[in-house]
């Protein structure tokens, strides 16, 4: 008997929960100019080639069924999405990016995420990388999640014509309801006792953790320029 519908409700109030943090918080309070932008989308660039390393070690030990949602999770980041006319992370992308000016609470972020997915089980190894894209799910977020309010924020404060320069933003905002419901299915097939639901519930309070460190490292960075 699957044990996903009993825990996907704790799972959704926590995600919810995560913008009520001091480090959401304080990121979302950050005014935005345009040095300050790019500081954000210097550090994004990196999260998301964190984000193809973490998956890509999740899929070497999962079972077929999961790498084959893994690989079709990963094919609008590292092939094509038409939605962007590109792959979500190129090698030119990464050539604009300078690591140097991560900050390091960021950085340490990137290794403990690479950590979980190299060193837990698989499972655990999923849920640190699926809650970060289901803290952006639109249909599960009350008031929209975090790439969705991040795209609000950068209109209001920049307009719309600066805001939309930030594309990847953009697709993201609709592209994470879809990669985060590939895996639902997942979920309902291997949380199958109370132990793994015990752990995945622990890898989640811990992935948001993760998050939040990230995210008020971030908002430091940001505000050290003008």
């Amino acid at each position: 008997m699957s044990h996903w519908p009993k825990i996907r409700p704790t799972i959704d109030e926590l995600v919810n929960r995560q913008f009520e943090t001091r480090e959401f918080k304080k990121l979302f309070a950050v005014p935005l100019t345009g040095r300050r932008v790019e500081v954000y989308q210097n550090h994004m660039i990196f999260y998301a080639n964190n984000r193809r390393d973490c998956w890509s070690f999740v899929a070497g030990k999962a079972p077929l069924d999961v790498k084959r949602a893994i690989w079709e999770h990963e094919k609008d980041e590292l092939i094509h999405d038409d939605r962007m006319g590109r792959a979500h992370v190129t090698e030119d992308d990464l050539r604009a990016g300078d690591e140097s000016l991560l900050a390091p609470g960021a950085k340490a972020a990137y290794y403990a995420w690479l950590y979980c997915a190299r060193e837990k089980p698989w499972l655990e190894g999923l849920v640190y990388s699926h809650i970060l894209e289901r803290r952006n799910n639109n249909a599960i977020i009350k008031g929209g999640g975090l790439v969705e309010r991040w795209k609000r924020k950068q209109r209001a404060e920049l307009g719309a014509k600066e805001a939309e320069k930030d594309f990847q933003t953009e697709v993201h905002a609709v592209a994470d309801e879809d990669h985060s419901d590939i895996f639902e299915p997942i979920f309902t097939r291997y949380v199958d006792s109370e132990a793994t639901a015990q752990a995945v519930l622990t890898a989640t309070r811990d992935g948001l953790l993760i998050d939040r460190a990230l995210r008020g490292a971030l908002a430091d960075a940001m505000l050290e320029v003008e």
